[in-house]
C-alpha cells in the first residue's frame, strides 16, 4: 500500500528583488520572466517531489510560501515564517546587501519565531555573478556556519532551481519526527521604518486575521491593493485610506455592519496616527 503523502510548508525568504519569485515560477511551471513583480504579502504554490531512496521513496507535498521582502511589512512577514518546517533563505548573488540581510534579518526572524527549523541558502542570478568561484566560496562558508546545504541557482536558465529545493524537502524528511531546537532570541534592533509602511503592514494583517488567516485573507488584500493602487514599497496615505475603504466593502459579504464599521474605524484611526 502506498505511503500518504507528506505534507510540508516552506518559506521562501530574503529581500525584495533577490528573484524568490521567479524560483518559485520555475519550480513550480518551469517558466521564466526577465519582467519585475513585487511580491504582495505572500503566494502560495504546492508542488510534489519524490525524495528518500528508491527502496524507501516518500512523496512531499511542498506548501511553497513566497513571501514579501521588502522591509518594514514585519507583521505579514511574521505570520508566513510561523509555522513552517523548512525555509529557503534566498540572496542575490551579485548584491552583497542581500547577503549580509540573511544573517542580520532573516535568519534571526525564522530562529525567534519557529527555531531551528531545516534551512537551505541559495545564491540565485548565477549566470550574472562575476566570479563563480568566490561565489561558491562564500557559500561553502555559510553551509558551514549554519551546517546546511548552500547552493547557487539561476532562475532564468532553471539552473539547480531544482536541486535546493530537493534538498530542503530531504532536510524536512529527516527532521520529520524530531523536536525542533528552540532558540530565546531578542529581536534586534531594526532601521527605522516609513510610518505608511508600518500602516499598511498592519491593516494587511489585521484584515487576513479577521479573515481567519494569510490564506484566506491574503489574495483579497492583494486584490484591493492593486484596486487602489497602492505601492507596498512607498505607499501614499490617499492609497491606504482608499484600501481601508474597499476592504470595509468586502467585508460587507462576511460579517455583521457593527463589526465592519468598528475594523474601518480602527484602520483609518492608524492611518491618522494612532498606535496600536
Amino acid at each position: 500500500m502506498p505511503r500518504e503523502p507528506m505534507k510540508s510548508k516552506v518559506v521562501l525568504l530574503g529581500d525584495g528583488g533577490v528573484g524568490k519569485t521567479s524560483l518559485v515560477r520555475r519550480f513550480v511551471v518551469d517558466q521564466y520572466s526577465d519582467d519585475y513583480i513585487t511580491t504582495v504579502g505572500t503566494k502560495v504554490s504546492k508542488r510534489s517531489l519524490s525524495l528518500g531512496s528508491a527502496l524507501s521513496e516518500v512523496e512531499m507535498v511542498m506548501q511553497i510560501w513566497d513571501v514579501l521582502g521588502q522591509k518594514g511589512y514585519s507583521g505579514v512577514q511574521e505570520t508566513a515564517i510561523k509555522g513552517a518546517q523548512g525555509v529557503l533563505l534566498v540572496y542575490d548573488g551579485t548584491n552583497d546587501e542581500s547577503r549580509r540581510a540573511l544573517e542580520e534579518y532573516w535568519i534571526p526572524a525564522v530562529w525567534r519565531l519557529t527555531g531551528r527549523i531545516p534551512m537551505v541558502f541559495v545564491g540565485n542570478k548565477s549566470d550574472l555573478v562575476a566570479d563563480r568561484v568566490w561565489s561558491e566560496e562564500y557559500l561553502y562558508f555559510l553551509s558551514q556556519k549554519y551546517t546546511c546545504p548552500g547552493i547557487l541557482t539561476s532562475a532564468k536558465t532553471g539552473d539547480h532551481v531544482e536541486p535546493a529545493f530537493k534538498a530542503l524537502g530531504e532536510q524536512i524528511l529527516r527532521a520529520a519526527g524530531h523536536s525542533v531546537k528552540r532558540i530565546d532570541l531578542v529581536t534586534p534592533p531594526q532601521e527605522p521604518v516609513d510610518r505608511l509602511i508600518r500602516v499598511t503592514d498592519k491593516i494587511m494583517t489585521d484584515f487576513c486575521y479577521h479573515m481567519g488567516g494569510v490564506e484566506t485573507g491574503m489574495p483579497i488584500v492583494k486584490r484591493q491593493l492593486v484596486l487602489a493602487g497602492l505601492d507596498v514599497r512607498a505607499p501614499a496615505a490617499d492609497a491606504i485610506h482608499d484600501l481601508i475603504e474597499r476592504l470595509a466593502v468586502v467585508e460587507r459579504d462576511f460579517k455583521l455592519a457593527d463589526e465592519i464599521a468598528s475594523n474601518r474605524e480602527r484602520r483609518l484611526a492608524w492611518l491618522e496616527g494612532a498606535e496600536w
